[in-house]
């Protein structure tokens, strides 16, 4: 005999357990009782809604849009993609991007205290600034112009409960889009106004002193389609971390006290009508720093780092007849930097300042035509970074180390095509010229052959070339450093393999190569004689495994394996901070009638080299969510549990850090709700 479904004073019971415990700290009872939501009898018996009302085919062909620069299934792009939708992020407790990116088979993530850096595909140079992934909002660039830099943490430009999808497309892109397109291509999708409906309301709760506030309209004005949206955050942080290489009178016994504060100001208008489309962006995020990072007074909270970044953007697309479009757009951005370092000088301390402003203005213009048997998208993008200012200097007594200004621009034509050979095969053949005065002609070919075997399987072949032109910051920032650096470059294979299994669960698998030549890394043993220098070749190859489950009461979930079969760089040494093995997990399980959603997933990493031939260890980091979606009907409240088993984990530090590996955070807990007014 069936057990009953939980009432809803019990789920209420339980959310009120949840919030008068102690956190972090608590007993392990709160993962019991989500595991007792989880392991239910009653899953049989419950309906489906969004995401999981959706078949699995569905879910196979998501379109996309970022693999081509036109929409098209996810089972036919010149690549292997994986999607993350706005219910999984819900579903799961995803509070950033590099949330987000955890769970994707093939990623991992560091954070070192004040920026999150993302790994892919047994590559992670630490403190890149993630300068080897594209990163993009509805196609708009996001990495800056003057250290290119992809932020996918708290200091992410927007709010992660305004994305509809992620779109993650691997392997070389500078095809389409030009430099840093070398590991992956990330395109965050933002919700439409008929998506919000309405006035949405947010407020977090979280572990550390964390508080988040968000106010979201989404509607139709005078015939405009607008999305208007503002959001804040505020985390006190740890109030001690022990880091045992300051442990002396002198640092505090390695303890770093209130300095590990986070805050930050999002801001997004979207308006659309008639074809044409404009957004802006705002982000303001400041970040202190508790490591005594770069020889910083250990614990001193004048160190910190404020990063901002704003843009406007305006797109025009127009369908030329049944077969063809014209997209045309153009751009500002604008990033500003602050950083604040207290050094010792002996008899006291320098506040030492470091400063940084970009700004950039581009136009692109697109046309994508449909014939018979082919698909032809050709293009000319135009970007100036017409200011890329760093310098640094001391406060008291005042002294100026370097001003400059290193204006640059690119200038690049694509074009990218789909030709049906025969029934079930196609050719997708890409290629981009990219002129940069700083590096000349860069041309970035890719071909893709995609064959539907059967009407659950298809095989794909891709062959790509992907650079990466060095930055202001590695050209400039450090005397010994100098235009003489080369730009980066990959060549890769992969083989991929997608398929249905049953009407529950399909499989993929991707077997891949990356033959990596000139990259470019920070060589010091102290930070007065730093250099950036191009380094020989370098390999990594692997495999990918996934299995994703859907099913028609609901239940859902996935699984991934990823196995480094080759991990070698200069001299043979194995590629720091590089993990052989890479697990992920997640379940879903829809409760009390669709208005309950438990959820638990957990990432595993495997051993990692560090910068001194040392390794962190291995880690299992396990999460459990229970959503309550439409409890009445405008309010979601959700309560996730991160770190549930409070596992004591490292990741790699990075050349500017003392410590070999930087602890992170244990059991943690954050409630959310979400009140909606006029949604349908």
């Amino acid at each position: 005999m069936a057990a009953s479904s939980p009432s809803q004073k019990e789920v209420i019971v339980l959310f009120e357990w949840i919030k008068r415990k102690p956190i972090p700290g608590c007993s392990a009872a709160a993962v019991v009782g989500l595991l007792f939501l989880i392991s239910c009898p009653t899953w049989s018996q419950q309906q489906t809604s969004d995401l999981a009302s959706r078949s699995l085919q569905d879910l196979m062909d998501i379109k996309i849009y970022s693999a081509s620069r036109y929409t098209q299934a996810a089972s036919e792009a010149p690549a292997s993609v994986s999607v993350v939708t706005r219910e999984e992020i819900q579903r799961r407790g995803y509070r950033t991007l590099a949330d987000i990116l955890r769970s994707v088979r093939g990623f991992y993530i560091s954070y070192d205290r004040q920026y999150s850096y993302v790994g892919a595909r047994g590559y992670s140079n630490p403190g890149d600034y993630n300068t080897r992934i594209l990163l993009m909002v509805d196609g708009h660039r996001l990495n800056d112009p003057i250290f290119e830099q992809a932020m996918i943490g708290t200091e992410f430009s927007l709010d992660v409960n305004l994305i509809e999808r992620v779109e993650i497309v691997r392997g070389p892109a500078s095809s389409l889009y030009g430099t840093n397109a070398v590991f992956a291509v990330i395109n965050v999708i933002t919700r439409q106004a008929h998506d919000i409906q309405g006035l949405e309301m947010e407020g977090d709760a979280a572990s550390y002193n964390s508080y988040k506030g968000r106010i979201s309209y989404g509607g139709q004005v005078a015939g405009i389609d607008m999305v208007l949206s503002g959001s804040f955050y505020g985390s006190k942080g740890a109030n001690s971390l022990f880091y045992p290489e300051f442990d002396s009178p002198s640092t505090n016994y390695g303890i770093a006290s209130h300095a590990d504060d986070d805050q930050y100001v999002d801001l997004l208008a979207t308006l659309s009508s008639h074809g044409f489309k404009f957004q802006s962006v705002y982000n303001m995020r400041e970040k202190g720093d508790p490591t005594g990072a770069w020889g910083d007074i250990f614990s001193d909270r004048r160190s910190r780092e404020t990063d901002g970044h704003g843009y406007l953007d305006l797109r025009y697309e127009h369908t030329l007849g049944p077969d063809g479009t014209l997209m045309a757009r153009t751009y500002f951005d604008r990033v500003v930097y602050d950083g604040s370092f207290p050094h010792s000088n002996g008899n006291g301390s320098i506040w030492n300042k470091d400063f940084g402003r970009g700004e950039d203005w581009g136009t692109e213009v697109q046309a994508t035509y449909n014939f018979h048997n082919a698909k032809l998208v050709e293009g000319l993008e135009y970007r100036s970074d017409f200011r890329q200012q760093l310098a640094n200097f001391d406060v008291a007594p005042p002294t100026l180390y370097f001003n400059f200004d290193k204006p640059s621009y690119v200038v690049a034509p694509y074009v990218q095509g789909e030709i049906a050979l025969r029934k079930g095969l196609t050719f997708s053949p890409g290629l981009r010229w990219d002129y940069n005065p700083r590096v000349g002609w860069m041309t970035s070919p890719r071909g893709s052959l995609n064959y539907r075997a059967r009407p659950n399987t298809t095989l794909k072949v891709i062959y790509g070339q992907a650079f990466r032109s060095p930055n202001t910051y590695e050209m400039y920032y450090y005397p010994s450093s100098g235009p003489a650096l080369e730009p980066e470059r990959l060549k890769s294979w992969e083989g991929d393999w997608d398929q249905k299994l049953n009407h529950n669960l399909s499989a993929s698998l991707s077997v891949f190569a990356n033959d990596m030549d000139h990259f470019i890394s920070l060589d010091t043993t102290s930070y007065s004689d730093a250099v950036f220098r191009n380094f020989g070749q370098t390999t990594s190859d692997g495999a990918e495994f996934e299995l994703r489950g859907q099913w028609a009461n609901g239940i859902n979930g996935h699984t991934s394996y990823s196995y480094e079969l080759k991990e070698e760089g200069v001299d043979h040494q194995h590629l720091i901070a590089s993990p052989k093995h890479l697990g992920k997990a997640d379940l879903t399980v829809p409760l009390l009638d669709r208005k309950l959603f438990a959820t638990v997933d957990a990432q595993f990493v495997g051993r990692r080299l560090t910068l001194r031939q040392d390794t962190v260890s291995p880690y299992t980091v396990v999460n459990f969510t229970l959503l309550g979606h439409s409890l009445t009907r405008n309010l979601d409240l959700s309560a996730s549990v991160y770190n549930a088993f409070d596992k004591r984990y490292f990741d790699p530090g990075g050349q500017q850090h003392v410590q070999d590996g930087l602890q992170q955070d244990g059991r943690n807990l954050r409630i959310q709700l979400v009140w909606r007014l006029g949604a349908q």
